[in-house]
């Protein structure tokens, strides 16, 4: 019956338009495993004592899942305010830039569809003088010419973010959720921050959300609809993500409550955009890793094999490094973190297991490194 469905869906696929993503969604939901065993007590116990900590400690909630490639999932999950343990699993919480996997994984899916390639340069596909002029001047030469797709990916680029270094005057600026913003906008934003840290193109890595703006621009561009569009239909819905939205298409009243300094803050969605702008829930974010992880994003599997192996960049000497929208902690898992101004958030594959989880904080000031960390250590030893 299996192989009569594949065919099924594949002699559809043949016949349809290619952005239909029916028969898509078949395939990726049926290439994953059906839960077998559940995880073990010893390691529900540790990730249990790791999510108290991490609320208690810092007065917050935190909110966890684990899985294996064939075990059940395990949700964990702690409100210090409540001092109570957590049920409720499947509430939205702002991914923030978890959002750039979304987003690096469609342009690669472009570069699979020769719409480009990791080489070509920025302003070879957006030749636009105007939000480039004075973007990447350094001691009086202009570098914009020099940066490539790949430069965007891996945060080698050279150009500044728009966000400024201080999160206190950030929040200050921006703290009306109304508030839209275009994507030049945020590059002229990027222009005038006074914390600017310019380099030439390939040389070292700066993280910078300007870099994923502009990747946003290169998806719409290249596939002739808007980015939101273009992930929907090749991402969100081959997966059946039921639970991920764009924050700047959600309903402002149904917006998730996330805090800063125990205090809620609402900054507007269309500030984050391509960089950042998805809501989510723990079990369609460990869904997104999963299929990932085996490829099933892509249709040539020497693409995840560059994207696990090549052009990472040093984000901390001896410890993490950055790749194309993937982040590598020592070797123990591939995954990526995010900071909205009201959550923090990390997902990430285990590298030698290929156990997955997604973890939620609702305050942003309460960072997800140490119990990313921590949780790709708890499951590095699971058989």
């Amino acid at each position: 019956m299996k192989k009569i469905t594949l065919l099924i869906a594949f002699l559809i696929t043949i016949v349809s338009c290619k952005e239909n993503t029916a028969a898509t969604n078949i395939s990726i939901k049926s290439k994953l495993e059906t839960p077998q065993i559940q995880i073990s007590d010893s390691i529900k116990a540790l990730l249990d004592t790791l999510v108290v900590k991490v609320a208690k400690t810092n007065g917050c909630t935190m909110k966890a899942i684990i899985k294996g490639p064939n075990t059940f999932p395990y949700y964990s999950g702690f409100d210090a305010r409540k001092n109570s343990k957590t049920t409720q699993f499947d509430d939205l919480f702002e991914i923030g830039s978890c959002t750039k996997i979304f987003t690096a994984t469609s342009i690669l899916q472009l570069v699979e569809q020769n719409k480009l390639n990791l080489d070509d340069y920025l302003t070879s596909i957006l030749p636009n003088n105007k939000w480039y002029q004075d973007l990447l001047v350094i001691d009086g030469v202009n570098y914009i010419d020099s940066v490539k797709v790949v430069n965007l990916l891996n945060h080698s680029s050279g150009l500044p973010d728009y966000f400024l270094d201080d999160e206190e005057k950030e929040l200050s600026m921006h703290s009306d959720p109304s508030q839209k913003f275009t994507s030049e906008n945020l590059i002229d934003i990027a222009k005038a921050n006074p914390n600017k840290d310019l380099f030439i193109p390939g040389t070292k890595f700066k993280y910078s959300n300007t870099n994923y703006i502009l990747l946003g621009l290169l998806i719409e561009k290249l596939a002739h609809k808007s980015y939101q569009d273009y992930i929907k239909e090749h991402i969100i819905n081959p997966l059946e993500l039921n639970h991920t939205y764009f924050g700047s298409l959600y309903p402002e009243n149904k917006r998730p409550r996330g805090y800063y300094k125990d205090t809620i803050t609402l900054m507007p969605f269309t500030l984050a955009g391509p960089a950042g702008e998805i809501l989510s829930n723990l079990e369609d974010m460990q869904t997104l890793i999963a299929v990932w992880n085996k490829g099933l994003l892509f249709e040539d599997p020497n693409t995840i094999k560059s994207v696990k192996n090549d052009d990472f960049k040093t984000m901390i000497p001896g410890a993490i490094t950055y790749g194309k929208g993937i982040i590598n902690i020592m070797d123990l898992s591939y995954g990526h973190g995010g900071q909205s101004f009201g959550y923090q958030s990390y997902v990430a594959t285990v590298i030698p297991n290929q156990y997955t989880f997604a973890l939620s904080i609702d305050d942003a000031n309460v960072s997800a490194w140490y119990p990313a960390i921590e949780i790709s250590r708890l499951l590095e030893g699971v058989e």
